[in-house]
């Protein structure tokens, strides 16, 4: 019997919070609506394609980059989570295009669509929690047409500058240091426990290239996130809400930490290191909160993905 791979993220996708939060707040400030319409003309997308949403949670990758293939098209989104799919359709009726759309149970190791099915296939910030997002690519490439589009967009942690500022806090080098070593234990710990791999997108492009996809390319997202008072204009105002719901609904000791411990100390963090980061996070958090209260937070800050795509060999139909 085949031996099928598991997924390692260890979200909990059962909660509301976390939903809105991973699958629809994340996912919507990744791409600039200019680099939305961009990337739609890289993957050659027009009227009548089918598509693909490997892992489609809430559809959103589904609903931005579907649009370009309607009308005419067939737009299809496949998630292991039939709650997800449940507020996939819902989303996309709220948008008008739930006649143009199905929901497909499914896994992403075994796709249940025969050779060849659609001429636009991806994955949005789903390899990184795959066990072996080679076979999904594998499988995602089965499914797309001779001359169809294959695109994974994911984290690329190691892929260029990252990070941000706030005027919170004026950290030493030494603290500076201290933090990026965390950071790192971290990421190498998530990737020892088979949770996570924020670097894999900086493998995708000689992954496409070693299946024979044509025009491999790739674009990092561009978005950088910015508050500073008076926060005036509608951009701001959303950002400073979000930031005030994302500050009131952290609680110590929710997975989210819990996860974070497992995966530094299985990136080899010693206790004592621990200890000293969970107290500067707590004081971090307090200074939030009582800056998010007063008016006065500013920050910016800008994170890391990747968009990766190329072509099927062969003669895309019409």
């Amino acid at each position: 019997m085949k031996r099928q791979p598991t997924d390692r993220s260890p979200i909990d996708y059962k909660n509301p919070k976390v939903r809105r939060e991973i699958l629809t707040r994340q996912r919507r400030d990744i791409w600039t609506p200019e680099q939305v319409e961009s990337l739609a003309r890289h993957f050659r997308l027009r009227p009548g394609m089918k598509v693909l949403d490997v892992g489609c949670g809430h559809s959103y990758a589904l609903r931005t980059w579907g649009r370009y293939c309607l009308p005419g098209g067939e737009l299809v989104g496949l998630d292991r989570e039939k709650s997800l799919l449940a507020t996939a359709l819902r989303l996309c009726r709220r948008e008008g295009i739930a006649g143009s759309c199905r929901f497909v149970e499914g896994s992403a190791y075994e796709l249940p669509f025969v050779d060849g099915s659609f001429d636009f296939t991806l994955a949005h910030v789903v390899f990184c929690h795959l066990a072996e997002p080679e076979a999904a690519l594998d499988e995602m490439l089965r499914v797309t047409r001779p001359g169809g589009c294959v695109a994974v967009f994911d984290n690329a942690s190691a892929g260029g500058p990252a990070g941000g500022w706030n005027n919170l806090r004026r950290p030493t080098l030494e603290q500076r240091l201290f933090d990026h070593e965390m950071y790192l234990r971290m990421h190498n710990g998530a990737r020892r426990l088979r949770q996570a791999d924020f670097d894999v997108g900086c493998r995708l492009p000689g992954w496409s290239e070693q299946r024979g996809l044509r025009d491999v390319d790739a674009r990092s997202n561009e978005r950088v996130r910015w508050l500073a008072p008076p926060y005036r204009s509608p951009a701001q105002r959303t950002l400073l809400r979000s930031t005030r719901e994302r500050v009131r609904d952290f609680k110590p000791g929710e997975y989210t930490d819990q996860s974070w411990l497992d995966q530094v100390r299985a990136g080899g963090a010693g206790e004592t290191a621990i200890r000293r980061c969970r107290r500067g996070s707590r004081r971090d958090r307090e200074r939030w909160a009582r800056a998010v209260r007063a008016g006065t937070l500013a920050f910016a800050y800008a994170g890391q993905f990747w968009c990766v795509w190329g072509f099927k060999p062969g003669k895309q139909r019409g």
